[in-house]
């Protein structure tokens, strides 16, 4: 009687054990796959996000760069004496960005003739000839741009280049920006850039990991930059080919601008899923703001991977788990009845989280419960690690969202929100905070005059000229370009600021070293006081930028009080 009771035994522990291993397999399979894919659309919705950023910071540059040559005097004031001079200038603005390939000064009279013209060439920068000069009132970037008041900045679509007289731009994707220009209130001419895309698109690619695709659609979708580039500009070619059609649910974001991350079922052309991110995007200044939609598509055959070899082995453990039951209780039924009722306590228990794993199981054994024991410790260290990886890559990603790449200071939106703390802790305690807004002075010129890298290094040791200035409980941040914040705590009305920013000055002009010599470097700086100023952190930075832009007024490279300037 007792070998049928422990063949029943053995014969029901192991189809349960089966059972219970296709269902956990089963369970745990999906579970995990809808996880990790949730946690793959995240990764991939922020990496397009910073795409898009960066994308709209490129554009911004070019439009800056336009509206400075539009506002030298060598164009306002054009004659034939300052022509060798603009010439000059426009080659040295083409050795700066290797993506422009001409640059041309355009009249207002005279059909629209080129005055200036600098073109890149397989041989290097040429200034063109007076011979070889054309009429250009005809395009739309012409007459367009002369209608402009000044300031603004016109952008045209992206498009093939088809316009003669350009060597090297000719049938590759291309942006035109323009500005007019304006003298005593009448438009004389304007500035043309010339911009390749095709290195811009290039870089997007190369910065991707291997295996993500990107998808570039103008406004109306069709593609300009896609896997496939046979479909890309077709439109320039009389075939239209949409990001909308090849993935329908894109129709709702030409409706709402809104971004859209879903995962995408494998189909008869791509056999495996993806993760795809779509984001719209608006580049360029508002007279002639264009939209855009940037899309990544990611590849979920490694997410597959991973659940298929947790499942495996989940299943290998089931299974000897119901083959060690049926022959050990056979032999030993009373016996293993009591370690396994133990180990399902201990399952429980690091299901739980009570104590770690490797004192719950008795993995020091020999036997097959000690072999069951490692395997499980080995299978939760597996699934540890996976879980630290993904975790250390999203602490990963929070930090560059809230830090700026260049300097390693927090950036506008971290600084807000250590500005909101600062001013609660002020109101709790009633004391006073001071807004510091800084702005180095003819930041623009060391940058054009000496190339971006002498510009980034500038700008990485200013922030440490102010990390260094500023006490351990007072906060830094670099807010856009060469514009850097100070948000001081616990001050004694202004006399602390006053110190702080004199010192400020003081360090710039006398620590800075961009070469052999030391280089001087001045600012000027704005201080706003909570609560004088303000009681909430839009209202305090506004007030701090007033108060520096009254410090340039009065000769640059001084501080100025918000409150004490506007009393006078």
């Amino acid at each position: 009687m007792s070998r049928f009771i422990s063949l029943r035994f053995g014969l029901w522990f192991a189809m349960f054990g089966i059972l219970a291993s296709i269902v956990t397999a089963t369970v745990s399979y999906h579970e995990s796959r809808g996880l990790l894919a949730e946690s793959a659309e995240r990764e991939l919705a922020t990496t397009t996000q910073i795409l898009t950023r960066g994308f709209i910071r490129t554009i911004d540059e070019i439009v800056k760069d336009t509206l400075f040559l539009s506002a030298i005097p060598q164009t306002t004031r054009y004659s034939k004496d300052t022509r060798q001079q603009l010439s000059d200038i426009f080659k040295q603005k083409l050795r700066l960005n290797p993506s422009y390939f001409q640059i041309r000064f355009i009249s207002a009279a005279d059909f629209g003739k080129e005055l200036v013209r600098v073109d890149r060439l397989r041989d290097g920068l040429v200034a063109i000839e007076d011979s070889l000069l054309e009429e250009k009132s005809h395009y739309p970037y012409v007459f367009r741009t002369l209608r402009l008041p000044a300031g603004d900045v016109y952008l045209s679509a992206i498009d093939i280049h088809t316009e003669r007289g350009v060597e090297l731009g000719l049938h590759q994707p291309t942006l035109k920006v323009a500005a007019p220009v304006h003298i005593d209130g009448q438009t004389i001419g304007l500035i043309v850039i010339n911009v390749g895309l095709e290195n811009l698109f290039s870089q997007l690619q190369a910065d991707l990991p291997e295996g993500v695709e990107i998808y570039l659609a103008n406004q109306q979708g069709d593609y300009l930059v896609n896997p496939n580039p046979d479909k890309q500009f077709g439109f320039h070619f009389g075939h239209r080919y949409l990001i909308q059609h090849d993935f329908p649910r894109m129709e709702s974001m030409f409706d709402n601008y809104q971004a859209l991350t879903y995962v995408l079922d494998s189909s008869t052309d791509i056999r495996y899923q993806r993760a795809v991110s779509f984001t719209p995007l608006f580049y360029g200044p508002p007279a002639s703001q264009r939209l855009a939609v940037m899309g990544l598509a990611s590849p979920l055959p490694t997410l597959g991977a991973i659940i298929d070899s947790l499942a495996g082995s989940m299943i290998k453990v089931s299974l000897a788990l119901s083959l060690l039951g049926l022959l050990t209780s056979l032999l030993f039924a009373r016996v293993l009845s009591r370690p396994i009722r133990n180990m399902v306590s201990v399952v429980q228990a690091y299901r739980a989280g009570e104590i770690p794993v490797t004192k719950l199981l008795p993995s020091q054994r020999s036997d097959e419960i000690g072999l069951l024991a490692n395997t499980f410790i080995s299978m939760s260290q597996q699934i540890n690690t996976q879980i630290d990886e993904l975790k250390n890559n999203a602490i990963h990603l929070r930090y560059m969202a809230s830090h700026d790449s260049l300097t390693d200071l927090p950036n506008r939106g971290l600084f807000i929100e250590q500005l909101k703390s600062m001013i609660h802790r002020a109101q709790r305690h009633n004391t006073t905070l001071a807004v510091v807004f800084i702005d180095l002075d003819n930041f623009k010129q060391i940058n054009d005059s000496f190339g971006h890298d002498v510009g980034d290094r500038l700008l990485k040791q200013v922030a440490k000229v102010l990390h260094d200035t500023v006490r351990a409980e007072d906060c830094v941040a670099r807010f856009a370009g060469d514009e850097f914040m100070l948000a001081l705590e616990g001050i004694k009305e202004g006399q602390d600021a006053s110190e702080i920013a004199s010192k400020v000055l003081r360090r710039l002009a006398q620590e800075i070293n961009l070469g052999p010599q030391p280089q001087p470097v001045h600012a000027s700086i704005g201080i706003s006081l909570y609560p004088v100023d303000g009681q909430d952190p839009e209202v305090l930075i506004r007030n701090a930028d007033v108060a520096m832009y009254r410090a340039k007024a009065k000769g640059r490279n001084q501080y100025s009080y918000y409150a004490f300037e506007k009393s006078l």
